[in-house]
């Protein structure tokens, strides 16, 4: 057993501010974090009502309606919401009988920018338990809530933003449609990107990149050596490849991710411009626009996907959509 994608939403918040490209001091000696991280014109921001939960129940009927799928048939319900409306209890939980999966399992899963793809191969396991239909919730708000106000613009808060997206998969005979897949963490990167906990600190807290350049480089050559150990694995080369979904921190590190891994940069599929970077919610919400609003992907479609999460957890697949 394996399962197949079938249907795919997204939410995007009402507000849109233009940014300006970050300035060099933004947390390295060199600049280096501000090179790779520039790009985008402008992000969307959360208001008041907007919360994780809301915009990630926003996502899923919008998933479910394009699908006509009865919400009492989902098996299965994954979620990571940054930054989330409670400690205790999890988003998840508010958003299940708001969509109508009453009584359905519910799990939140946690790797942070890579927690899509982690859902995903979760969701490819759970098949195999006779899970037949699973609904993948990805929902961020941190422009106001993980980044200090007055750099939302012109700073760190200004290459990220705040969307949800939704997948919804089920089970089918044989392979389906992820290829394969992998995960591993390097510990060595460890705080490359950290927030501490505001209820040890008892202070509002914000997320803080490293200032080391060896950090740097070593966690922006994970994701490409890990995408061609996948791909060799496979026997497949860059030729391959029909479209490449990555992470979006910025224009310039996608654009070196593919130079690495010598796949044009015309095959990569990314919202990154207009709607900055929303972590978890990158890769369904581009999924999502290049099925729906900017029709690209098609059926037979083979998709490299990766991602990389705070820690630092890396994540890769093979899709074939």
């Amino acid at each position: 057993m394996g399962i197949r994608i079938i249907s795919t939403g997204s939410y995007l918040p009402q507000t849109i501010e233009s940014v300006q490209p970050p300035s060099s001091s933004m947390g390295t000696e060199n600049g280096s974090l501000a090179e790779l991280f520039s790009g985008a014109r402008e992000h969307r921001t959360c208001s008041e009502h907007e919360t994780t939960t809301y915009i990630g129940i926003q996502a899923a009927r919008n998933a479910l309606t394009k699908g006509n799928i009865d919400p009492q048939s989902i098996d299965a319900v994954l979620c990571y919401s940054e930054a989330e409306d409670n400690q205790i209890p999890k988003d998840v939980y508010g958003i299940i009988n708001e969509i109508g999966c009453h009584g359905t399992m519910a799990w939140t899963i946690d790797t942070a920018c890579a927690s899509f793809l982690s859902h995903l191969n979760c969701a490819n396991a759970l098949s195999l338990t006779g899970r037949k239909r699973i609904l993948i919730i990805d929902s961020m708000n941190w422009v106001n809530r993980a980044f200090a106000k007055d750099t939302r613009t012109d700073g760190p808060g200004s290459l990220v933003g705040d969307g949800a997206g939704a997948v919804v998969v089920e089970s089918v005979p044989g392979r389906g449609s992820i290829i394969d897949a992998i995960e591993k963490t390097s510990t060595f990167d460890f705080d490359f990107i950290t927030m501490s906990n505001a209820q040890v600190t008892g202070k509002r807290e914000s997320i803080s990149f490293t200032k080391k350049n060896k950090i740097i480089h070593r966690a922006f050559s994970i994701l490409p050596e890990t995408a061609q150990e996948l791909l060799c694995r496979n026997g497949l080369t860059s030729h391959d490849v029909t479209w490449t979904i990555t992470h979006q921190p910025g224009l310039n590190a996608m654009r070196k991710w593919h130079e690495l891994l010598k796949i044009p940069v015309k095959k990569n599929l990314n919202t990154f411009e207009a709607y900055g970077n929303m972590s978890a919610a990158n890769i369904p919400v581009t999924l999502d626009h290049f099925l729906c609003v900017e029709p690209k992907i098609k059926r037979g479609d083979i998709i490299l996907s990766f991602t990389a999460g705070a820690g630092i957890h890396c994540a890769t697949a093979l899709i074939e959509y």
